[in-house]
């Protein structure tokens, strides 16, 4: 049960470090998209919600993806080792 909880949060932490990652790379680029009106008629502008999506939904996944391969990898290291609270005796 510790060894399933531990690697699921990993995940979790995947994927908030994904949503951060997200909000500062969309920060950036609507500012470098839309800060300037010379953009209106570019690709990025237009297609800008597809780009979204796809971009997000890819960001996301990667972000699970790694935290759940990162939580089976250090649980050997220090989540089999007992805890505080006497768990994994």
């Amino acid at each position: 049960m510790k060894r399933i909880f531990y690697i699921i949060a990993f995940g979790f932490l995947g994927l908030l470090i994904a949503t951060i990652l997200h909000g500062v790379i969309e920060l950036v680029v609507l500012e470098l998209i839309f800060g300037d009106s010379a953009n209106a008629g570019s690709f990025w502008w237009q297609e800008w919600q597809l780009i979204h999506a796809v971009g997000g939904a890819a960001l996301w996944t990667a972000g699970v993806v790694v935290g759940f391969y990162a939580g089976i990898a250090w649980w050997g290291r220090y989540g089999s080792k007992p805890g505080a609270f006497g768990f994994g005796k």
